[in-house]
């Protein structure tokens, strides 16, 4: 690191920092100094305050007590925010959040362009350079909204970049988005701080494998800071080998009781010919767009099968014509030996799926909306009852029966998500990206549910991530991209 940024003041400094949000308390007497120059990552599961900390430091959201200086100056101070707020650079949280979905690249990059005075040829010069180095370039013309969701992250980085900021913060600006893209992402980002050694980067992120590569971490949960430093620091501290086995080592006793690895037993070795999903060329077009290609597998009773990805590619897709949701264009697929039928709830009512988007009803309470869950999937009246109660037991949800979905913590709307897919005990469980955004602990727990479900009650498990971690826990794995089926095999063979 270069002489001037080690001696450098920090980049912010937050003193006592405290937020709420009604009853609820977002930040709990944060102090930290972040360093200047660095690559700064807040790493967490959501809900912990890391949003609610960077949109302090970015003047999005008001300060209620305690104290925030960012670039040498307090932020409660209207004249200082106005003074460095065109210094810096925010992405909020989500696929394209600052872009205008209906106009094209070219278009919102020359808004943003406009909005920092840029002259007409330096707007055409800084643009050209960004979309060459993004590979954004071609696509000048194509409404934001019809971008894939790395692209659009690729986007919404060159509108933040347009205007060279001395602070770029960005909140978890790969979440759902594939390994590819992301590692596409995260070597633009190291391209360009290579060009601006000076300018500080504070990034949120649910990915542990991601915040390998930062300079310096602060592990965050509950609103409170629970370490900082290096991650070879973190990782001397907790003793581990993994950031992921270190957030869980550094979390306070009463959050992590209970927890222990995951661990897989090997499926039986008799039963390769009970076959639970078969497909055969499956393929889906939109109009002219061909979303899923030829697209063949074989997947036996009890097996956990991964599907992994890029955003696009074509796995909601195809598990959606698996469940009778979408008729294919062309191609065969087979449930349990029955060909898909979107009309035969018989073989539907075997099959349990769990969407990317909570299939829960807000306005319901947990019991209820099991209980409706139930009855749609015509379990018998008298064992509604008795049903509902054991996927509370089951799955740990008997301290919420009476609370709104919305009201619950992450890891807990997962399970309670798992439950409603459960309830009418189907023999196959689709389940497209269950655990982004969760936090270690929860998603562990989440995976034992679903050992638990494959080996002991033999339900057959398909399930798309983007965790590479987790893609190695399944028994087998297909790789997907741009609707075609690259190869399927046990990760290890892979």
């Amino acid at each position: 690191m270069p002489q001037h940024l080690e001696t450098a003041p920090p980049v912010a400094r937050l003193r006592d920092v405290q937020l709420r949000y009604g009853a609820a308390q977002a930040l709990r007497g944060i102090t930290l100094d972040i360093p200047t120059g660095r690559m700064v990552g807040l790493i967490g599961p959501d809900g912990v305050g890391k949003s609610s900390l960077l949109a302090l430091m970015a003047g999005a959201r008001a300060l209620q007590q305690g104290s925030v200086q960012v670039l040498g100056g307090d932020m409660a101070r209207k004249a200082h925010r106005d003074a460095i707020c065109p210094r810096i650079a925010y992405m909020p949280q989500g696929l394209g959040k600052n872009l205008y979905p209906t106009l094209s690249v070219e278009e919102n990059l020359q808004f943003f362009a406009r909005l920092f005075g840029h002259g007409a040829a330096e707007r055409r010069r800084r643009i050209d350079d960004l979309t060459r180095s993004t590979g954004l370039y071609p696509f000048l013309a194509r409404p934001a909204g019809k971008l894939s969701g790395g692209m659009k992250q690729k986007l919404g980085l060159c509108c933040a970049l347009i205007h060279d900021p001395d602070l770029l913060i960005l909140d978890e600006p790969t979440t759902g988005v594939d390994p590819l893209a992301r590692a596409q992402f995260w070597e633009l980002i190291a391209r360009i701080r290579t060009e601006r050694a000076h300018m500080s980067v504070i990034v949120a992120t649910a990915y542990m494998d991601e915040a390998q590569r930062f300079d310096w971490l602060v592990a965050m949960d509950d609103g409170a800071v629970l370490a900082t430093g290096t991650p070879q620091e973190l990782l001397q501290r907790a003793g581990v080998d993994t950031l992921e086995e270190a957030f869980i080592t550094l979390l306070p006793e009463a959050r992590k009781r209970g927890h222990s690895p995951v661990v897989i037993p090997p499926l039986p070795t008799n039963g390769e010919d009970d076959i639970a999903i078969e497909a055969q060329g499956l393929t889906m077009r939109f109009g002219d767009f061909v979303a899923v290609d030829q697209v063949s597998f074989r997947i036996r009773r009890g097996e956990i099968f991964g599907f992994l990805g890029s955003n696009g590619c074509g796995k909601s897709t195809t598990m959606k014509m698996l469940t009778g949701l979408l008729p294919a264009s062309e191609g065969r697929a087979w449930l349990f030996g029955q060909a898909v039928d979107p009309h035969d709830m018989a073989t539907r009512r075997r099959v349990g799926y769990m969407s990317q988007a909570f299939s829960l009803y807000g306005e319901l309470t947990v019991e209820q909306n099991l209980v409706l869950h139930a009855r749609l999937f015509h379990v018998p009246e008298e064992q509604v009852t008795a049903r509902v109660d054991e996927m509370l037991q089951r799955f740990a949800l008997q301290d919420a029966r009476a609370t709104l979905p919305a009201n619950l913590p992450l890891g807990m709307r997962q399970r309670l998500s798992l439950a409603v897919a459960m309830v009418h005990r189907p023999e196959l469980l689709i389940l497209d990206e269950p655990t982004s955004g969760v936090d270690p602990v929860a998603r562990d727990a989440f995976w034992r549910l679903l050992v638990e479900l494959s080996r002991r009650d033999r339900v057959t498990i398909f399930i798309s991530t983007h965790f590479m971690n987790e893609a190695e826990r399944c028994d087998r794995m297909s790789m997907m991209h741009a609707g075609r089926v690259l190869d399927s095999d046990t990760p290890a063979a892979l």
